[in-house]
């Protein structure tokens, strides 16, 4: 029988403050993500009251962040002045991680530029401007976007884990020999491409750190694209307008990678790109699936 790893999903909040109710709405938007995986959700309001020595409950907080997979800390000024230097601490050491996940929401206007977790994390909403500072359908973006980001982290998390129970002596080195980059809205692509280049025996490797809103995310994924022989550009017009599909293929550029532009969507691609010939895969029965695997087989070869 094989074993079931139950990913546990932290939700760190200030009582008495918007965030509290925040939190409940989003422990329970959470709760109905459709997915095989087990997973639980829990906040701060879950833990329990504290005691005399430990009034604001620091003991079970830093144990419930070191004992969570996906952590959750919804900000707002009072919830800044409740984290203690431990507290930063384990959630500085979930930024520096490659199997857990850090979404820090910037629920209400605060001083956090002194904080090294949060100057080092990428907030929601994206542009760090707090959450309630935003129209209601900006708001309502902005957390489809978490409980998307989320809802991808358990089941990759779920993934790995089976894959580390079942091939404890995989081979490879980890980052594989192509560097897939995307924008966050075609990780569904992302995710089938990766599986069929594995079927053709050839590994890949999706940018995952950035999946990991909050994450120091440049130096992973630096370090992917050098051990790559070859990067596939996504391109839409999202990745047309990512900071982050931008920044992975330039610098794969500047490393002298081969660089495979894939227009999964029609869109007008960056000056440089246009002197490569892309792969067209706007019309999904005709994609030219058999010339990207042969192409990406020279450069390896």
């Amino acid at each position: 029988m094989s074993q079931e790893k139950s990913i546990r999903i932290y939700i760190d909040n200030f009582v008495g403050d918007d965030g509290e109710a925040f939190a409940t709405t989003l422990k329970e938007k959470l709760a109905g993500l459709k997915i095989d995986s087990m997973y639980e959700t829990f906040s701060f309001t879950d833990l329990g009251e504290g005691n005399e020595a430990d009034p604001n409950n620091e003991a079970n907080t830093i144990s419930a962040i070191n004992n969570s997979d996906i952590v959750i800390p919804i900000v707002t000024t009072s919830f800044i002045s409740y984290v203690t230097p431990r507290i930063e601490y384990a959630y500085n050491s979930i930024i520096g991680s490659k199997n857990r996940y850090f979404f820090p929401v910037l629920l209400k206007a605060t001083d956090w530029s002194s904080h090294e977790w949060l100057v080092r994390s990428q907030l929601i909403p994206r542009d760090a401007t707090p959450l309630y500072e935003h129209s209601d359908n900006e708001q309502e973006n902005s957390i489809n976007e978490l409980i998307k980001s989320v809802k991808t982290s358990i089941v990759r998390l779920s993934k790995e884990f089976h894959e580390d129970v079942e091939k404890p002596a995989a081979q490879g080195n980890g980052k594989g020999l192509v560097f897939i980059s995307h924008d966050h809205d075609d990780a569904d692509f992302a995710e089938l491409l990766k599986l069929r280049l594995e079927k053709e025996g050839i590994e890949s490797w999706i940018d995952t750190e950035r999946l990991k809103i909050g994450q120091d995310w440049r130096e992973e994924i630096d370090q992917g694209i050098k051990d790559s022989v070859a990067v596939i550009a996504i391109m839409t017009p999202e990745a047309r307008k990512s900071e982050y599909v931008t920044y992975e293929w330039a610098f794969a550029w500047g490393k002298g990678k081969k660089i495979f532009p894939l227009m999964l969507k029609q869109t007008q691609l960056h000056p440089r790109l246009e002197s490569l010939q892309y792969l067209n895969f706007t019309n999904n029965p005709t994609r030219p699936w058999e010339e990207l695997i042969s192409s990406i087989r020279e450069v390896i070869n």
